[in-house]
């Protein structure tokens, strides 16, 4: 049986598993209140994943509308590198992203969200030509895929990465010739770790002015959202659950206010898993629809 969805003007949902196949995870985030879904739909640990067999893609349209899930979110494998200086690693990432768009093609998947990549010292303006490279090659040979947004997601900054910034991201897309099938997906927990002031009055509305004036807010695709095990500026990828770590209640109580962002399908990632994530789900709506309420409490250890 599962468990029945609150009426509300949000999205929200988290990154469910697909074990057992991609068409399982509908149930999943029915299973836990969500009404939009983030997923794998593939092995991300592995470069040459199995293939997509007609019979998969097909249960996983019908499980999906048969769920009544209003957006699903693909996130790309961990391993692409669209920034990679050598040419067979840049290659093998070229590769692995095509038959992620394919992969979402095919399953009819919304949107597909991706770190833009690691320039490896290269520098940061010879990263962002790599990265817009490959991606114009994506769209250029896959015409027939636009139906897929692909969604860049921004990044805490850690090493060498490319998109931790406003910027940075702006950069990527005045670059590309097709930038109409492409749009942004905010971390809450990265932008907070890259220097975004997201826990405070002021640093929240500089941030959405930045956004708009960078990206424009039309480019607000989705959010992934994470409370931060890290201190802010910290540039480091550590997520905590909501209202539990250096970010704290106030930054998603506006979140799920603001005119400029509620819109957008909201994603959790943090950690407990699917208990965790039916309540963390149940809190935001509870705070998108005007109440005052604590974060769900941790569970016992």
């Amino acid at each position: 049986m599962h468990e029945q969805r609150e009426s509300t003007a949000i999205q929200a949902g988290a990154h469910v598993s697909a074990q057992g196949g991609v068409h399982t995870a509908p149930d999943r985030g029915t299973d836990i209140g969500a009404d939009c879904i983030q997923v794998f739909t593939r092995n991300q640990r592995q470069w040459e994943p199995k293939p997509l067999d007609d019979a998969e893609a097909g249960a996983f349209v019908r499980a999906r509308g048969e769920s009544g899930l209003r957006t699903v979110m693909s996130h790309g494998s961990y391993l692409i590198n669209l920034a990679a200086p050598d040419p067979e690693k840049a290659a093998r990432s070229f590769h692995a992203m095509e038959a992620e768009l394919d992969r979402c093609h095919r399953l009819g998947i919304d949107m597909l969200n991706f770190h833009p990549g690691a320039h490896m010292k290269a520098g940061i303006e010879t990263g962002v030509a790599r990265i817009a490279e490959a991606l114009n090659a994506l769209c250029a040979r896959n015409p027939e895929k636009g139906g897929v947004r692909l969604v860049l997601e921004n990044v805490a900054g850690q090493g060498t990465t490319v998109g931790k910034s406003f910027s940075e991201l702006a950069a990527i897309l005045a670059r590309l010739e097709a930038p109409e099938r492409f749009a942004v997906c905010v971390d809450t927990a990265h932008a907070f770790a890259a220097g975004y002031d997201l826990h405070t009055d002021e640093g929240w509305e500089t941030t959405w002015a930045a956004f708009d004036r960078e990206l424009g807010l039309d480019r607000l695709a989705a959010f992934h959202v994470n409370d931060s095990a890290v201190p802010f500026e910290a540039r480091k990828d550590r997520h905590a659950n909501l209202g539990r770590g250096a970010i704290g209640t106030s930054a998603f109580r506006r979140l799920v206010r603001d005119p400029r962002t509620r819109g957008a399908p909201m994603f959790l990632e943090t950690p407990g898993g699917p208990e965790r994530w039916r309540e963390e789900i149940r809190w935001l709506r509870a705070l998108a629809a005007g109440m005052e309420e604590p974060p769900p409490q941790p569970p016992p250890s």
